[in-house]
């Protein structure tokens, strides 16, 4: 082992004690269960956190891999544990880049998802409106910022808005993320660009909340930053939907780790890295 600090906290745990903070991408499901089926192995784990006051945990990224391991009802999973008060773990925000859909497609879109009130607004009123919580987005176009309303939030959780907003292109259009609301800056990459959509901030208090009130905020919009991630773990999937019991599963876990030593397998890489085979 060259370079690394500590070891990463690599655990087995059952699946149904694993809480996600956002929505699965069921196509990615799809196309994750049958490269599992294929290679028999889990690549890279789940990254959780405790939930206070409970023997639960919340998904901080691995949504997608959870989801896959419930569909195809295997027990266990290998996840990575860590803290919201760990040096370095930061909770950050996506916004969509939504292309490829008629422009006059994605507005119907957009005013056939009950309760959602567009308003114009200027760039900078729209970020100081979300940023105290008095709409859950704003959508930048070409021509025009709209703040994003909920229109009855006596009778209509705005989670749920924010879920049918991003319904109301999910599917129909490509999604990238992007991390700053400058469409200017994003059209040239995205020449078919639609809109930006942005969203608010989330504190890990949020989410908690969220999870414990059995409620998801859309698929790619949160963004944890895990320092020294554990990648390409390779553990045989026959070891994690095997009927053994959880401490059967564990002690195999204690022997992984020591194999890994032994072959110095283990690389700690602190450089910002690439990746093109994901």
């Amino acid at each position: 082992m060259r370079g690394s600090t500590h070891l990463p906290n690599l655990s087995i745990l059952p699946v149904n004690r694993l809480r996600l903070h956002e929505s699965c991408d069921e196509r990615r499901v799809d196309a994750l269960a049958k490269r599992l089926l294929e290679e028999k192995r889990l690549k890279n784990p789940p990254v959780v956190t405790p939930l206070p006051d409970s023997n639960d945990f919340m998904v901080l990224d691995g949504a997608n891999r959870v989801s896959t391991f419930a569909r195809l009802k295997i027990p266990h999973i290998v996840v990575q544990v860590v803290s919201y008060d760990d040096p370095g773990i930061e909770l950050n925000t996506w916004y969509h880049v939504v292309a490829g859909m008629p422009q006059r497609t994605f507005s119907a879109a957009l005013d056939a998802v009950p309760n959602l009130q567009l308003e114009t607004c200027t760039i900078e009123g729209a970020r100081q409106t979300v940023a105290l919580g008095d709409a859950i987005a704003y959508i930048i176009c070409a021509d025009a910022v709209y703040l994003v309303r909920n229109h009855d939030p006596e009778t209509g959780s705005e989670i749920r808005l924010l879920n049918d907003l991003v319904g109301a292109y999910k599917g129909k259009a490509n999604i990238y993320r992007a991390s700053n609301d400058d469409f200017q800056k994003q059209a040239p990459t995205y020449p078919d660009i639609n809109a930006l959509v942005v969203f608010p901030a989330y504190r890990p208090a949020d989410l908690i909340g969220l999870v414990r009130r059995g409620e998801v905020v859309p698929s790619g919009i949160t963004r944890h930053i895990i320092p020294e991630r554990a990648l390409r773990i390779n553990v045989p999937l026959s070891i994690l939907e095997a009927e053994g019991n959880l401490e059967e599963k564990q002690a195999w876990m204690q022997q992984w780790w020591r194999d890994q030593l032994d072959r110095n397998a283990i690389r700690f890489y602190a450089e910002s890295t690439f990746l093109f085979d994901e």
